[in-house]
């Protein structure tokens, strides 16, 4: 039972990480992680044992400010998909899938947290590709033939897709990948 409140305690710190400052995750760490008493933080920390469990309190009552926060936001998605299929009670594998695609063609590519090196997003900037849609619009094949498409950006090309998981808006992109970059001079 030990562990799964450790497991427990290292994910709210772990999830809290951005909303606590350095001494108050430190604080929360020394006593839920590493199990120090409000002595010895409050030795480490040179201040008193109250300013520690003062400390303590507040920082707990940020951390279960956040978690009922995303209690919230999961609340509220769920409202959603519901109102959703209150509209589309019944909708189909194939409007699902057809619902997705639309939305990944739409995503900007810029919006993706995927590295870009500057050799790729110059090819895609000449291009004037600004979403996933206009990049998927252009077959795979003729890539090869675009001035500074080289092998790196093919690389990185497969890299994006396979990161977004977008792979079945490019036709042939299975064969694509595993296919050398062919010049015709």
């Amino acid at each position: 039972m030990q562990n799964v409140i450790d497991r427990t305690n290292k994910f709210y710190l772990l999830m809290s990480r951005k909303v606590l400052s350095k001494k108050e995750y430190g604080v929360l760490e020394k006593l839920l992680i590493e199990k120090m008493s409000f002595e010895q933080a409050a030795q480490k920390y040179g201040v008193t044992s109250e300013d520690v469990q003062e400390l303590y309190q507040r920082t707990c009552s940020k951390v279960k400010a956040v978690a009922e926060l995303f209690s919230e936001i999961d609340q509220y998605e769920k409202k959603l998909q519901k109102l959703k299929r209150q509209l589309n009670p019944d909708p189909s594998p194939a409007a699902m899938r057809k619902e997705k695609a639309e939305k990944d063609r739409q995503k900007l590519l810029l919006d993706s947290s995927f590295p870009f090196s500057k050799r790729l997003l110059s090819v895609l900037e000449t291009l004037e590709i600004k979403t996933i849609g206009e990049l998927s619009d252009i077959p795979l094949k003729d890539f090869q033939n675009f001035n500074g498409f080289k092998i790196k950006c093919k690389e990185e090309l497969t890299a994006f897709i396979e990161f977004e998981n977008i792979q079945y808006l490019f036709k042939g992109f299975a064969v694509w990948k595993k296919q050398p970059i062919v010049r015709f001079k």
